[in-house]
């Protein structure tokens, strides 16, 4: 039987790898693992949190990290800052397609794509698994817990095409439901 210790120490490798992995294909581009982190995260997140604020508390960095990365990646023409049209004082992030190709490309890294195809095929129980762990940890921290849209106790289906968020009283595309919120709530 496998001890926590030793669960903890495989999750604690394969995060580690991960970053590496991240920093060698980042560095290809000239960008630090932080900044592919953004852009992953840019890709994957919704309407309600492509804002640099979220950004900062999704990664769980500094003010002055988020905001020199930022630059940094519009510089490259890899994302693009807009003002909210409701409230100026809000800028919004979005990747440029330039920015959409790259995040494709090495999001996953290339090296991890056949292991995890592997890993998909030969084991259905342990997404499920991991799915239930991060949870967990999500519930556990009492921070914002940045879950998948669908998932929210907020998302009411209403059509094939749409779902209603209760919580901004919003109708939006299904597509939405699929991406990062950070108002989630299980």
């Amino acid at each position: 039987m496998v001890s926590h210790f030793e669960l903890y120490e495989l999750l604690e490798r394969i995060g580690n790898v991960l970053r590496n992995e991240a920093r060698q294909v980042g560095s290809e581009y000239g960008l630090h693992p932080v900044h592919v982190e953004i852009l992953h995260y840019l890709q994957r997140c919704n309407l309600f949190s492509d804002t640099p604020a979220a950004v900062t508390e999704f990664l769980g960095i500094t003010k002055g990290t988020t905001s020199q990365s930022i630059t940094l990646l519009e510089s490259k023409g890899l994302l693009i800052k807009s003002k909210d049209q409701l409230d100026k004082r809000i800028s919004h992030l979005k990747l440029t397609e330039q920015g959409q190709t790259l995040v494709d490309q090495i999001c996953p890294p290339a090296r991890l794509t056949p292991l995890l195809a592997d890993i998909e095929a030969n084991n259905q129980q342990l997404v499920p698994t991991l799915k239930q762990l991060l949870s967990d940890m999500q519930q556990g921290n009492n921070k914002v817990c940045f879950g998948v849209c669908k998932t929210c106790r907020h998302h009411e289906i209403r059509s094939e095409k749409t779902f209603f968020c209760q919580l901004t009283q919003m109708t939006l595309t299904r597509d939405h439901g699929e991406l990062i919120c950070k108002e989630h709530e299980l």
